[in-house]
């Protein structure tokens, strides 16, 4: 029983919301384990090789960019460095042969050394002699010219000019002889012993072997080689496969730069190297090869391309193992998981099978070692409980045994049936039946706060209580007051108290006296013959037994007329309550009651009362010991004296 207030004009306690939740608040996103190790072995291996990786692969780039660029000048060097040979061979052949012709000599004998000397080289194809006023004196072809007729170019005369008065030789630009074959002229000034300059000596020369030399010089697929002079002009090409020159040589030649890469003639890119030709002079050559870039880079993407593959590969094995890892470390951990749930949800028998050896090992041993206690506890414990509810049971057949099975009156004299539902095994409603010494009836309901095995001692304590001073006084309010004082001190150690209803009937009066002591105040049903009636809760109350005021409880005399019925009520009934909290309340019993007929009897009353009840909470836990009992004057009662019998309609509790 719950001692809040409960009142007659509405006043309702309100249901308390639940005190508990299973509901946990949303925590905040957190990496799982498996991921948490994923990530660390990606960080601490995996991320680092990368990094290490892409730092070889740069520098292995860079590394194979300059080696590419150091070949493709050596190659470069070499072309160029052959064909400045052929220069200074053929310049020092001509020097040696020029002390021997003298320009003051008879001109057919100067004329026949020419021949001689311009025959003495297939590059030679015609020699020019000038004295030191400039004039020439002898002119020689080759055999080769003079009979395929073909006529040689005059020698320019500023070139004689500069070797004969500065005395410095010189070259011109490769040009398209009277042949069509490209040719070059050079122009020495010959010294005597004394070093006098005499003469000036000039040759043309062929320009078939510096073609041979760029042709020789490249052979790899893709490149092409030519010959530039100081104005960067195309002088003569390797001419292996249709080719453009490039519109601007700019980037060989800025800074002393002599490989880089820029646009060629086709437009794409290109990888150049310049190699100036010796001696440098004005008129200075330089060999040039060239190659375009998607081609002279393949070697070096085909190593970077391994390389990074090279990487790749054991990035992802150690990808893999640390996936593997993290597995292995994973699996017992989600094991132990499995575990636990399984544990959680009452699977005490199960076990983990996890390989010994490491940590993860230990704790699946301890876990399963504590699975093996708690199930042991757990049987214990049903033993304990089945040891309890044996105990139970027996308590409440014995609780039950207290509680009255009829009255000990005559049905004729006075119509009543209790019941009583206890919320859980035992509880504290209790009610009784008591004839008086003085031929009164007395009937007592109540009700011990609290539920379960301390409420039904104490129920039993205030129900033999009342029955030893219901004996000894004569009126409610008398019995009340004597329990108050004589329950006070336990019920108060306790922490409880009573809540008990007495009602003594008058059957000469045809009247009822009432006490109250914190019990609903009774229900009065009045039925006419006619079918008309009404109920109203009588105006009796109180405080319970047990509380540190003292209460005064006061008598209340309501007469009564055949067929008039009293309800008394434990408050479990109208604090009734469904699984959505509202209670069952004061104005549904008012209106259930109202239905009730005259014909009705006191034990259909109750059967119905409870029916709507249980009906009304469903499935809901009881909240509280639900007793009822109801009481019938019958129709056209007479007077009688009280025998202590039992008779048809005296009922027992049900549970």
């Amino acid at each position: 029983m719950d001692r809040e207030p409960m009142y007659r004009d509405g006043r309702e306690r309100q249901p308390a919301g639940p005190l508990l939740s299973d509901e946990t608040p949303p925590a905040r996103r957190r990496l799982s384990i498996t991921n948490r190790l994923r990530w660390s072995f990606l960080i601490g291996s995996t991320l680092p090789l990368i990094l290490v990786g892409a730092v070889l692969i740069t520098m292995l780039l860079q590394v194979q960019q300059r080696n590419a660029y150091a070949s493709q000048q050596a190659l470069a060097d070499k072309v160029a460095g052959n064909i400045s040979t052929f220069l200074y061979d053929l310049e020092q052949q001509l020097l040696r042969a020029a002390r021997d012709l003298d320009p003051t000599v008879p001109d057919a004998r100067l004329r026949s050394a020419v021949e001689r000397l311009v025959n003495s080289s297939p590059d030679l194809r015609a020699i020019t002699v000038a004295n030191r006023d400039e004039r020439i004196v002898a002119i020689g072809r080759s055999n080769l010219l003079t009979r395929q007729n073909i006529a040689t170019l005059p020698l320019d005369p500023a070139l004689i000019e500069l070797a004969a008065r500065v005395g410095k030789g010189s070259r011109t630009p490769i040009t398209p002889g009277s042949d069509g074959q490209p040719v070059f002229q050079v122009v020495l000034p010959v010294r005597g012993a004394d070093g006098s300059l005499f003469g000036v000596i000039g040759a043309e020369v062929s320009a078939a072997r510096i073609r041979q030399m760029l042709r020789l010089g490249v052979q790899e697929t893709g490149k092409t080689v030519y010959l530039v002079d100081a104005d960067r002009q195309v002088q003569l090409s390797d001419s292996l496969r249709p080719w453009q020159p490039p519109d601007d040589l700019t980037a060989l030649y800025i800074d002393g730069q002599t490989a880089a890469e820029y646009t060629g003639g086709a437009g794409v890119l290109v990888v150049g190297a310049r190699a100036p030709v010796a001696p440098v002079s004005a008129m200075g050559w330089s060999v040039v090869v060239e190659q375009p870039s998607s081609e002279f880079f393949v070697e070096v993407y085909r190593g970077v391309s391994l390389l990074a593959a090279l990487v790749g590969l054991v990035a992802l094995l150690a990808l893999v193992w640390s996936f593997y890892q993290a597995r292995r470390l994973v699996v017992p951990i989600r094991a132990l998981t499995t575990g636990a749930q399984e544990l959680a949800s009452g699977r005490l028998d199960h076990r983990i099978e996890v390989e010994p050896g490491d940590e993860l090992g230990q704790l699946a041993s301890t876990f399963n070692r504590m699975a093996a206690r708690l199930q042991h506890s757990l049987q214990e414990i049903e033993n304990q409980n089945e040891r309890l509810r044996e105990g139970l049971a027996l308590a409440r057949d014995i609780q039950q045994g207290l509680l009255p099975n009829a009255p000990p009156w005559g049905a004729d004299l006075l119509r009543v049936y209790g019941r009583s539902l206890p919320a859980s095994e035992v509880g504290g409603d209790f009610y009784t039946y008591l004839n008086l010494s003085d031929g009164r009836i007395a009937i007592a309901i109540g009700d011990i706060s609290g539920k379960g095995v301390a409420a039904a001692l104490l129920m039993a304590l205030t129900s033999s209580t009342l029955e030893s001073q219901a004996r000894l006084l004569s009126s409610p309010s008398e019995m009340l007051q004597a329990m108050h004082m004589a329950l006070r001190q336990r019920l108060q150690a306790n922490q409880m108290n009573a809540a008990v209803l007495i009602a003594v009937f008058d059957p000469e009066d045809r009247s009822v006296t009432l006490a109250n002591a914190g019990m609903i105040a009774p229900l009065l049903l009045q039925c006419r013959g006619d079918g008309q009636g009404e109920c109203h809760f009588l105006d009796v109350g109180g405080l319970p037994l047990g509380t540190r005021i003292n209460g005064l409880y006061r008598d209340v005399s309501v007469p009564l007329e055949p067929g008039d019925t009293l309800l008394f009520l434990s408050d479990g009934v109208v604090e009734a309550h469904n699984s959505e909290g509202e209670l069952f309340g004061f104005e549904r019993l008012e209106h259930l009651v109202k239905t009730f007929t005259p014909a009705m009897d006191v034990h259909e009353m109750i059967q119905r009362i409870t029916r709507a009840v249980l009906i009304f909470t469903g499935g809901a836990e009881p909240h509280d010991d639900i007793t009822m009992i109801a009481v019938r004057l019958p129709l056209h009662a007479a007077p009688a004296a009280v025998a202590p019998h039992t008779t048809p309609y005296a009922t027992g509790t049900d549970v």
